[in-house]
C-alpha cells in the first residue's frame, strides 16, 4: 500500500504547489486531471452539480470497474458532487480539503483494484441496489475501509496513540478534532454494526494498517 500512498500523495502535493494561493474550481479540476496523467495514475474525474448541497459544500465519490480494468480501459472514476460556479475561487484551506478527499477516494479505489487483480477479476461484488450495511459488510469493502480508516486516523495522530484509542473503538469513533470527526468511516461502521463481531474483524485490520502504513506519505 505504501507505494500507492506515495504516488497519490505526490499528485496531491504537486496540485497544491501549482495552485499557489488561490485557483478557480475549473482550473483546479483541470490541474488535478493533468497531474494524475503525468504520474501515470489512470483516473477519470467528473463533476456533477447538485443543487441540494450548500454553496460551499462538495464531496467525492469513487468507483472501480474490474471489467474496464480487464479491458485496459480507465477503471477508476471519481465524481465530484458540488453546488458552486466553475469560476469560484478556492483558497489554500479549501484546496487542501479538496485534495484530501481526492487522495482518500483514489487510494480506496486503488485498493479495490489490488483486490480484483489478485483474484484475476473473478468475484468483485456489486451492491448497487442493496442496503448500505450490506455494502459495508462486504469483505472487499471491509478491507478497503480499514485502509481508509487507518489513513484518517494517522492523518491526525501517531501510531502509539491511535492504537491505545482503538482499544475503545466505540468511544474513539466519536472523537473530533477542530469540530470534525477524526474518522467518519469508523463512525459509520460503529453506527451501522454496534456490537456485531464484524467490528472485531475491522479493528484487527485497522491495527494492522496502523502499523504498516507510512504516515509520511499520507496527504494532509
Amino acid at each position: 500500500m505504501n507505494s500507492i500512498l506515495e504516488r497519490v500523495n505526490l499528485v496531491c502535493k504537486n496540485v497544491r504547489v501549482k495552485s499557489n494561493e488561490s485557483i478557480t474550481f475549473r482550473k483546479l479540476i483541470t490541474l488535478t486531471r493533468k497531474e494524475f496523467r503525468i504520474n501515470e495514475i489512470d483516473v477519470n474525474i467528473k463533476i456533477k452539480k447538485d443543487k441540494s448541497l450548500e454553496v460551499d459544500h462538495f464531496y467525492v465519490m469513487g468507483y472501480y470497474d474490474p471489467e474496464d480494468d480487464l479491458s485496459n480501459n480507465t477503471a477508476i472514476e471519481l465524481i465530484i458532487h458540488h453546488c458552486f460556479d466553475s469560476d469560484n475561487e478556492f483558497k489554500p484551506h479549501h484546496i487542501t480539503e479538496f485534495l484530501i478527499q481526492i487522495f482518500d477516494a483514489v487510494v480506496h479505489e486503488l485498493r479495490h483494484q489490488q483486490q480484483s487483480r489478485k483474484r484475476n477479476y473473478k468475484t468483485y461484488s456489486d451492491h448497487t441496489h442493496e442496503p448500505f450495511s450490506t455494502y459495508l459488510a462486504d469483505p472487499d469493502e471491509l478491507d478497503a475501509y480499514s485502509v481508509s480508516i487507518a489513513i484518517e486516523i494517522l492523518r491526525v495522530m501517531p501510531v502509539d496513540r491511535a492504537k491505545r484509542y482503538m482499544t475503545k473503538m466505540t468511544l474513539f469513533s466519536k472523537m473530533k478534532r477542530n469540530g470534525y470527526l477524526i474518522s467518519p468511516n469508523l463512525r459509520a461502521y460503529v453506527d451501522y454494526f454496534g456490537n456485531n463481531p464484524l467490528l472485531k474483524r475491522l479493528a484487527k485490520k485497522i491495527n494492522k494498517h496502523l502499523d504498516s502504513l507510512d504516515s509520511a506519505q499520507i496527504f494532509r
